[in-house]
């Protein structure tokens, strides 16, 4: 009867490590099945992306009657090939008056809440703008290059 029970266990212990052993090496009823999809799309290539550059955004801040702050944003808008390239270059007067206006009246709100400006919350809020006007999938992406922030040392009169 011992000898029955040590026989059986070393049985299962064989079998569970020769299926793990099968599992692990995606062999005999574990491995892959290559099915060929006919309906499925070519691969896609990949372009490298086209970088359209806009002239740099000078948006004062006012407070009171003074110029507190003048913020600098240089801006580049990204796009996947020539032909959306081709539409933001068409666009660039539209797109850059419309982002002006927002940066405008964006700027000082998000200098009201925090004292430093939220690049990222300010990127979103630009690709948000340029979706509006370009339309969706044209632009990709806003690369922020840089945000000089000039501010009066005095404190303006209120």
């Amino acid at each position: 009867m011992k000898f029955v029970i040590i026989g059986i266990a070393a049985l299962v212990v064989l079998l569970g490590g020769g299926f793990a052993a099968l599992k692990a090496l995606k062999i005999g009823p574990f491995a892959p099945e290559h099915v060929v999809d006919e309906h499925a799309a070519p691969p896609v290539k990949l372009e490298p992306p086209r970088f359209v550059t806009v002239d740099p955004f000078v948006v004062p801040v006012f407070v009171g009657n003074q110029v507190a702050a003048q913020i600098q944003v240089t801006v580049k808008l990204e796009a996947v090939g020539a032909e959306n390239e081709q539409k933001i270059m068409k666009l660039l007067p539209r797109l850059s008056n419309a982002l002006y206006k927002d940066l405008y009246a964006f700027i000082p709100r998000l200098l009201r809440e925090d004292d430093r400006l939220n690049v990222l919350v300010l990127r979103k809020r630009m690709q948000m703008v340029a979706d509006k006007v370009a339309g969706p999938g044209i632009i990709d992406g806003v690369l922020i290059q840089s945000v000089t922030d000039t501010r009066n040392k005095e404190e303006p009169k209120r």
